[in-house]
């Protein structure tokens, strides 16, 4: 009997693949064929990889093939062709259907690849003989065949959930989901824009889906719907349904539209529990003359006020791109400091990529793209920015991850730029400026140290009001934990005699658990009203947060 294994290689350890799943439980049910996955991730050592599949010893070994594992996939089935050279090697994905004939003929050891929507073209080509099976390209006779497109499946509802009991029992993972497929926007630079239209899962069967996910306490589940929010019957319906079985420490991740909203479905999100949904709002640029090009809208007033009214409780991630057309350097900065006004939670700055068959592959001459010939093709430089300032945006990244997106400089960080700066891009340009000039910037560094680092970058710039910014730096560093270790800049002088009465009024079990969780500490100013004061402010950790009270 044949023996059939498929195989997901993730970009990090935490994720997992959405679509050998589907495969998996698509042929399972409609077929007698058995499918074995085995997933692992490109920081993975190769040879292990290679070596478990060796083991598994497959007759036909399928590989999902993406932007982000595209080299380790051909890497692999290189040596997999050495050490298991009856093995058919099959080959699906974005990253080797554009051109499958040229993939085809560039790679021996690449025996098929499977091209379109994969539930229904895997099945016949496990199925069925080659020369009836659609949406497979193969050789024959020195020749590469090809027998035409399979048609996608119209009712998504007839393919399985993808998820097995014992899976949804997994700690530490993302799961994923989709209750759509196809995106009705053409953004010049995305992959989705290539297939018109959009197809839906019912109401029904989604809701069914998510109540297995709550039921059985997945922490957080991704939608990789490309645009969640396109009807507002079905979409409204389905976060109802999530409100009616809300389930604490659950987090729902959408990627939505926020120029869409209007004010029934801003008082419907106002009631949604802080932190179970959360957003990812693809801003990319407020220029306006980029934003025509790439075939994207951005209503700028009706953005920031809709973003502005569900901050309080949706946790937010807003996504921006450099390297578009007529993005210049000073542009990206307008388009940052809007975003960084919008106060969400996390800013993330993503770099152009020249993916195939997108419009903006088709400008490459017109704009003058340099781009990195190998995945995840990046943009180096074109007409409007240099590759020089690509590399301080770079840079800039490294310093945004640490001063904003970690949030654990939120009032240091905020107070700093209140005092010193007109333009958030301004200081975080500045601080990446002093990274790579201390020699900071490319290697790993203990929380601690970026604390000392900010101390340190303060004091060089001479900027205003040291004294009270370390006040606010120490309220900042122990809301992360108790601290271990004290840095120099922190000179504690809390009162122990206090500290103590305050531990037994705890209802701790023990006085050893009691001084875990909790932390006082004097202040020269009082933080949390805004006072100029001496105040003592006890720190209390809980699971999820850390709750403060002045004493």
């Amino acid at each position: 009997m044949e023996k059939i294994v498929l195989v997901g290689i993730n970009s990090q350890y935490i994720h997992t693949n959405l679509a050998i799943r589907y495969l998996r439980e698509y042929v399972k049910k409609y077929s007698d064929k058995k499918i074995e996955i085995y997933e692992s991730n490109i920081n993975n050592q190769l040879l292990n990889i290679i070596r478990d599949i060796y083991e598994l010893n497959p007759s036909i070994l399928i590989m999902s093939t993406y932007i982000w594992n595209k080299e380790f996939v051909f890497k692999i089935v290189r040596e997999i062709r050495k050490i298991l050279p009856e093995t058919k090697i099959v080959l699906g994905g974005p990253e080797v259907t554009y051109n499958p004939k040229d993939t085809l003929e560039e790679n021996e050891t690449v025996d098929y690849l499977l091209v379109g929507e994969g539930e229904r073209v895997i099945l016949n080509f496990l199925e069925k003989p080659l020369e009836e099976t659609k949406g497979v390209y193969y050789r024959e006779n020195g020749e590469i065949k090809y027998n035409g497109d399979m048609m996608p499946i119209e009712n998504l509802d007839e393919i399985p959930f993808p998820y097995l009991d014992e899976e949804l029992q997994e700690q530490n993972k993302i799961l994923y989901y989709e209750s759509s497929r196809g995106c009705p926007f053409s953004c010049s630079y995305c992959l989705s824009s290539i297939d018109a239209g959009v197809r839906y899962f019912s109401l029904e069967r989604v809701k069914n889906d998510l109540k297995r996910f709550l039921d059985n306490g997945i922490e957080l589940i991704k939608f990789v719907d490309r645009t969640f929010n396109l009807r507002k019957d079905r979409y409204l319906g389905i976060w109802e349904f999530l409100l009616e079985n809300y389930k604490e420490g659950t987090t729902f991740h959408f990627e939505i539209n926020a120029n869409i909203f209007d004010e029934e479905v801003i008082e419907f999100l106002k009631k949604v529990p802080k932190d179970y949904f959360q957003f990812e709002i693809g801003v990319q640029s407020i220029n306006e003359k980029t934003m025509e090009n790439i075939n994207r809208r951005n209503l700028l007033g009706r953005l920031a006020h809709n973003v502005k009214e569900i901050t309080k409780n949706i946790h937010l991630h807003l996504d921006l791109i450099a390297g578009l057309p007529y993005d210049t350097y000073d542009e990206f900065k307008k388009s940052f400091d809007y975003v960084h006004e919008l106060k969400p939670e996390m800013i993330q700055l993503g770099f152009l990529k020249i993916l195939k068959g997108t419009k903006i592959s088709r400008e490459i001459e017109k704009y003058d793209y340099k781009y990195v010939a190998f995945p995840p093709y990046e943009v180096l430089s074109n007409e409007f920015i240099s590759y020089k300032e690509l590399c301080k945006l770079k840079n800039f990244e490294k310093a945004l991850d640490y001063y904003y997106n970690s949030e654990k400089f939120k009032n240091s960080v905020e107070f700093l730029l209140k005092e010193n700066y007109n333009s958030p891009f301004d200081f975080y340009e500045s601080i990446a400026d002093f990274y790579e000039k201390k020699g900071y910037i490319d290697i790993g560094h203990k929380e601690i140290n970026i604390f000392n680092y900010l101390v340190e970058f303060y004091k060089e710039k001479n900027l205003k009001n040291y004294e009270l910014f370390i006040e606010y730096l120490k309220y900042d560093y122990l809301l992360i934990r108790k601290p271990g270790v004290y840095p120099e800049w922190f000179q504690s002088n809390k009162n122990k005699d206090k500290y103590q009465e305050l531990v037994q009024e705890k209802n701790y079990k023990s006085h050893r658990e009691a001084f875990k969780n909790t932390e006082l500490e004097n202040f020269n100013y009082n933080i949390l009203e805004n006072k100029p004061e001496k105040v003592d402010i006890f720190f209390e950790y809980l699971k999820n947060k850390t709750v403060t009270t002045i004493c």
